[in-house]
């Protein structure tokens, strides 16, 4: 009985201590708690004083920079061999003329005054020269009278020729076209003149009409309802379906130039992509579907695709055929694509902005991390300036970006087990480790770009569109969207004129496709610019 009475004292006393160990582990925890607090409190203290301290500097560095350079820009220069006497003798100017010498500038004058020459500076604005590229309407205005004592006796001595800027309004006009018809006097049958070049049979308009509508929404960005606004304020009513309808032709002729685009992308070594939404409305579903448009791109040549969803299939059967690399963002949706062969690259413009925002929390790491970016993009602006490509690009990446890509993955993987999950720097620097291969696969493919801004800067004019626009009115408006949209951006940027081009293309496309008997690949944006080289070449020759 003894024996068990000790053990159920021996078994008190151990709960008894158990709950003090308890109790004491609650507060230990609450006091790692509270000093956490404390940590992040002061990191972020510390963080905002070291943000304040490089403002700070760099003022200061602004302010002694501009004191250096006024210093500079008011020593005197080297003494003439004849200075001009002191006082206000002959031959010494007053300030207000030497200041009206120097532009009339008053701070110039005062230091005129003091005696000290500054260097003048070149006047920068200004007026600037008028195109010489546009034509010319001369009128010519002659003098009546004098103007002094009203007489009429007047001789011309000179003129006065000025150039001004002038608009000749824009309005639809009607074109009559008549045809003669002549009869034959061996077979007694009749011959009509051809009709010229129409977007299609029968067709109200003509391809100049059509062009003009596909830049009005296409380049100019406004939406088909203001299209019609605009043409009833000259007194043109135009059903809206009718020019849905003129949409609809213009995708259906630019249709094969677009897929000539597509086969030669597919056919080069590499291409970059994105993706961005665009609404469409669907017969059947409620309000508007949220619909991805994506762009694929390659120098010149862009190609805007219409999608029902984001999956990663729907891009891989995209790209069945091509085994090339394929530039874009490190999205899990984009890993089918890379199944078949493809190689993936990714963008540094993303993490070189990540870097940037983490310079809130740690400002010094932060700007570490992005001098290595830093280093890597002057490099690729060295090379734009020489105009380097293939070995010659290759070589330089080689040399110079080579090592800083090495620094920067040590970098890496020497500060990131010091930094939080949760924090933002942190973040972009586990992400850049992760697609490190990806990321710097450009210094070994000398074709490859550093970033994919090119296909983001594909997506300004669709996304101002589609703030006009809102929506496709259809699943097939939102592929024909998509088509014309691309064959413009290549026009664009080739740098032809899309209106001259797209009447171009439409005159060869349409009701005349047999007669001038035109693959679609001789008729992209790229052969009418060598059409016209061609053109030029022969004036100039002739």
């Amino acid at each position: 009985m003894h024996d068990v009475a000790m053990s159920d004292n021996e078994l008190a006393a151990l709960r008894a201590l158990n709950t003090a160990l308890m109790a004491e582990n609650s507060a230990l925890r609450r006091e790692v708690s509270e000093l956490r607090l404390r940590m992040d409190t002061l990191m972020g203290l510390s963080a905002k004083q070291n943000e304040r301290l490089d403002e700070l500097t760099d003022i200061l560095r602004r302010r002694m920079t501009t004191r250096l350079r006024r210093e500079q820009a008011e020593e005197p220069d080297e003494p003439d061999d004849d200075p001009p006497p002191p006082g206000g003798g002959e031959g010494t100017s007053s300030p207000s003329e030497e200041g009206a010498g120097s532009g009339g500038s008053t701070k110039a004058g005062a230091r005129a005054g003091r005696g000290a020459k500054g260097k003048k500076k070149p006047r920068k604005g200004g007026r600037r020269p008028l195109g010489q590229h546009l034509p010319v309407d001369e009128e010519r205005h002659t003098a009546g009278c004098c103007e002094h004592c009203g007489s009429n006796d007047t001789v011309a001595r000179d003129i006065e020729v000025s150039e001004k800027l002038d608009v000749v309004r824009q309005y639809v006009r009607r074109r009559r076209i008549v045809r003669e018809t002549r009869l034959c006097k061996q077979c007694l049958r009749p011959t009509t003149a051809p009709m010229p070049p129409m977007p299609c049979h029968r067709s109200a308009f003509t391809c100049s009409f059509l062009a003009w509508l596909v830049v009005q929404k296409f380049v100019l960005l406004v939406p088909l309802d203001r299209i019609r606004r605009l043409l009833l304020s000259q007194g043109i009513d135009l059903a809206e379906s009718t020019l849905v309808s003129l949409i609809e032709r213009a995708s259906d002729l630019l249709g094969p130039i677009d897929g000539e685009h597509w086969k030669q992308l597919k056919a080069g070594s590499w291409m970059g992509t994105d993706g961005t939404g665009l609404d469409a409305l669907l017969e059947g579903v409620p309000g508007t579907w949220n619909g991805v448009l994506d762009v694929f791109a390659r120098d010149e040549l862009t190609v805007y695709q219409f999608s029902l969803t984001k999956h990663g299939d729907t891009l891989a059967a995209k790209l069945a055929g091509f085994e090339g690399t394929v530039l874009c963002d490190a999205e899990s949706r984009l890993d089918a694509m890379f199944e078949g062969g493809r190689t993936e690259a990714n963008c540094n413009a993303h993490p070189r902005r990540k870097f940037g925002d983490a310079r809130k929390v740690q400002p010094k790491l932060a700007r570490e991390a992005q001098a290595f970016l830093d280093a890597m993009y002057r490099v690729e602006t060295e090379a734009r300036q020489r105009e380097l490509t293939g070995e010659a690009l290759l070589e330089l990446r080689q040399r110079k970006t080579r090592p800083v890509v090495d620094d920067f993955r040590k970098w890496l993987l020497e500060h990131e087990p010091d930094l939080l999950p949760s924090d933002d720097l942190g973040k972009v620097v586990r992400y850049y480790l992760r697609h490190f291969d990806a990321l710097t696969r450009f210094v070994d493919q000398p074709d490859l770009p550093i970033d994919n801004n090119r296909c983001e800067r594909a997506f300004q004019a669709h996304a101002k569109l589609r703030v006009n626009a809102l929506f496709a009115g259809s699943l097939e408006g939102a592929h024909r969207w998509a088509t014309i949209l691309g064959v413009v951006n290549t026009a664009q940027l080739l740098g032809v004129d899309v209106t001259e081009y797209l009447i171009w293309a439409f005159e060869r496309r349409g009701t005349h496709k047999k007669r001038f008997g035109i693959p679609a690949a001789h008729l992209t944006p790229a052969a009418f610019q060598q059409a016209l080289e061609e053109r030029q070449r022969r004036t100039k020759a002739a």
